[in-house]
């Protein structure tokens, strides 16, 4: 009885204490695609779904967004999308290219989804991200190499013919 009465108080407490966790607040907070959605389509999609790019259909508008909400909600929640094939547990945890989406990005999609795809107040819409023009070349330049070769002894190394014979 004591068990179930300290549970209850720490429940409570929990709920008190941290009031994000508590499904009131977050039915007050609506999700929307200007504010909440297209930071997260910017730094993990738009790389491949804007205007003439590889993928298939753009990402960058709430037009653009709104046909595809459900199969974007079902793409992510199944990790098909954005690709990325890491196995998170395993090796290497952090890369600087990853496009994973986090589990709290992969929820605020699919309540997203679920409120009905609400679009917000195009104040709150982050500006356009510059891509570069993938018309042309580019090409990294670097003032400073840190790797340079050099040979420590000079040395022949003999060269042998099909049959297996020095050739020198």
């Amino acid at each position: 009885m004591a068990e179930a009465k300290f549970l209850s108080a720490l429940a409570l407490a929990s709920v008190i204490a941290c009031p994000q966790f508590s499904s009131a607040e977050s039915a007050n907070t609506t999700i929307t695609f200007t504010k909440d959605i297209a930071p997260i389509l910017q730094e993990k999609c738009q790389a491949c779904h804007r205007p003439d790019s590889m993928a298939p259909m753009s990402l960058v508008t709430y037009e653009d967004v709104r046909p595809w909400a459900k199969a974007i909600r079902e793409r992510v929640l199944t990790r098909q999308m954005p690709p990325w094939h890491i196995d998170k547990t395993v090796g290497i945890q952090k890369f600087k290219n990853d496009r994973s989406l986090s589990d709290a990005q992969i929820g605020t999609i699919v309540k997203w989804v679920d409120a009905g795809v609400p679009k917000g107040d195009p104040k709150d819409m982050p500006p356009p991200k510059q891509w570069p023009d993938e018309s042309k070349w580019t090409r990294l330049v670097s003032t400073s190499c840190e790797l340079k070769p050099t040979m420590r002894a000079e040395m022949a190394v003999p060269a042998f013919n099909a049959a297996g014979r020095t050739c020198m």
